[in-house]
């Protein structure tokens, strides 16, 4: 009850011009919470939700950064600050902070993605300010507030929505959660000593939580297995720069920075982050679905794996994605199509 009660405390100190306090209309549109570590996919998730948000596809309530994933501490919350500027929406509430994972990024990937970020955004210099209160409160607030059950788009360790959702209530109020994470019948993308290759980054660096929250809540996991299908092409890329938003040239701008436009030209750049918000949202799924019963591993080498077992809880699982529908949908969200 304390911590419930600081929540709401805290969003009384925020600005009555924020997505918490849009008015209800005969249609309203999906109440959605955005939780990211603010990687350059996750930016351009970001945008794709601020497009949906201001054509009344979803209301994006608040934006939630964990700082044990792929951005800075501190500097990833500045980004999140910037994109939402550079999309008119400045009054959504945003937060960061996050308990310690089980693991961490290396310091040259938080590096990468910071180089990339603030070259593409243009707010290297720009004072980080720290959050009017935890990314956790913000997050149980935002969805105990809203009209309607809530669905969480997570493309990061899922640390705070698992802190979030032990508030009572919390995880009744939410109706799904598309997560980006997990590998099932393809290996993992964790090189790290002490790991066996069988994980997937988000869910590595905190398996703990991930098992958590797939314990207490409905997920739709959207894993390598689908990812993989869905690779950044530099012909997509090409088309976004021509895009007529500024959601679309800015992830345009992302995508082609000196340190990441190799990567796509070689065939190695996926749209990780992006396929969970399209496939939680896009008219035509760009995700084949089924169920299965989904544990995580929490000690030894694979820890953070996920796997099919009699064990785990009944989730739906990604295992393909679909390139044409993918970019078609994210493409018409973006640009208003």
């Amino acid at each position: 009850m304390i911590l419930r009660r600081l929540a709401f405390a805290a969003l009384a100190a925020l600005t009555v011009t924020t997505a918490l306090t849009v008015p209800a209309q005969a249609s309203a549109p999906t109440p959605v919470v955005f939780d990211t570590d603010m990687d350059f996919d996750d930016a351009a998730t970001l945008a794709y939700l601020c497009q949906a948000h201001k054509r009344h596809r979803i209301e994006l309530r608040a934006v939630t950064v964990v700082n044990n994933g792929s951005g800075t501490p501190g500097r990833a919350l500045t980004h999140t600050r910037t994109i939402l500027e550079k999309c008119g929406l400045s009054g959504i509430p945003v937060a960061d902070g996050s308990d310690k994972g089980v693991n961490t990024p290396t310091p040259d990937a938080r590096a990468w993605t910071e180089k990339v970020l603030s070259g593409a955004l243009g707010d290297g210099n720009r004072l980080d300010r720290p959050s009017v209160l935890p990314a956790s409160l913000l997050f149980a607030a935002s969805v105990l507030t809203a009209r309607t059950p809530v669905v969480v788009v997570a493309t990061g360790p899922l640390t705070t929505v698992a802190k979030a959702t032990r508030l009572p209530g919390v995880a009744e109020k939410i109706s799904r959660i598309s997560v980006m994470g997990g590998a099932f019948g393809v290996a993992g993308n964790v090189e790290a000593p002490g790991a066996d290759g069988t994980q997937e980054t988000n869910l590595w660096l905190d398996p703990v939580s991930a098992r958590e929250v797939f314990q207490r809540s409905r997920v739709d996991i959207v894993p390598l297995d689908a990812t993989n299908d869905v690779p950044i092409t530099p012909a997509f890329v090409h088309r976004l720069g021509a895009g007529s938003t500024a959601e679309s040239l800015m992830v345009h701008g992302i995508l082609t920075q000196p340190d990441i436009w190799p990567f796509i030209e070689q065939g190695v750049g996926y749209w990780w982050d992006t396929l969970a918000a399209s496939a939680a949202f896009d008219a035509t799924s760009p995700v084949e679905f089924r169920q299965d019963r989904v544990d995580v591993v929490v000690t030894g080498k694979s820890a953070g794996r996920t796997v099919i077992s009699a064990d785990g809880t009944p989730q739906r699982v990604g295992h393909h994605g679909n390139l044409t529908a993918y970019e078609a949908g994210y493409f018409a969200m973006l640009n208003g199509g």
